[in-house]
C-alpha cells in the first residue's frame, strides 16, 4: 500500500508548489477573476476530500470491476473522481488567472461553459432527488454519519467548501463579466 501513500503525498506536494506559483498572479488579478480562481482551488480541496473519504486501500489480487488498490470498484471510481476534481480545480484556477491578465471574453466563456458542464450531472441528481421526494434512508445515513465526530467534521468541511466554491463562482462570474462587457464599452 506504500504506492498509494506515495501517490497522495506527491499530489499534495505538487498542489502546494502550484499554489505557491499561483500566488503572485493571484495577487495581481482583479477581484472577479481572483474569486473565480479561488473557486477552482476550493474545488481542488473538495477533490482531496473525496480521495480521503473514499480511499479504502486493499491488497491484491485485483480484479477488473471488483477490486482495485483503492478498494471496491465504487471506491476506485470515487477516488479517481476526486483526483479529477483536483485537476479540474487547478485548470480552472489557472485559466481564471490567465483570463484576468488578458481580460479575455473567450477565457470567461470557456470557464463558464466548463463550470456548467461540470455541475450538470449534479444538477440532474438534485432535481431527481427533489422530484422523487425525500428519501428517509438517505437522511438516516447522513444523520448516522454526522453523529460521529469524524463524519460530522468531514460533512461540515464538504458543506463549507461547496458553499465557498459556489459563492466564489457566482461572485467571480458576475464581477468578471461586468469588467469584460460593461466597463469596457
Amino acid at each position: 500500500m506504500w504506492i498509494l501513500w506515495i501517490t497522495v503525498s506527491a499530489t499534495v506536494l505538487i498542489v502546494l508548489c502550484i499554489w505557491a506559483v499561483f500566488l503572485p498572479a493571484f495577487r495581481r488579478a482583479l477581484v472577479g477573476w481572483r474569486l473565480l480562481s479561488a473557486s477552482g482551488l476550493a474545488l481542488s480541496v473538495m477533490g482531496f476530500n473525496f480521495v480521503i473519504r473514499f480511499w479504502k486501500p486493499t491488497a491484491g489480487p485485483y480484479r477488473v470491476n471488483e477490486l482495485y488498490p483503492y478498494g471496491s470498484h465504487l471506491h476506485a471510481w470515487a477516488v479517481s473522481f476526486g483526483f479529477a476534481w483536483i485537476a479540474f480545480g487547478f485548470l480552472f484556477a489557472g485559466l481564471a488567472l490567465l483570463g484576468s491578465r488578458s481580460a479575455s471574453r473567450v477565457v470567461w466563456v470557456t470557464l463558464l461553459t466548463s463550470w456548467l458542464i461540470c455541475w450538470l450531472p449534479h444538477g440532474v441528481i438534485v432535481l431527481a432527488f427533489a422530484w422523487a421526494g425525500q428519501n428517509a434512508q438517505n437522511v438516516h445515513s447522513y444523520r448516522q454519519w454526522a453523529s460521529d465526530l469524524a463524519g460530522f467534521s468531514l460533512l461540515l468541511a464538504n458543506a463549507l467548501m461547496l458553499l465557498a466554491h459556489f459563492g466564489f463562482s457566482l461572485g467571480g462570474f458576475i464581477l468578471s463579466a461586468r469588467q469584460l462587457w460593461w466597463e469596457r464599452d
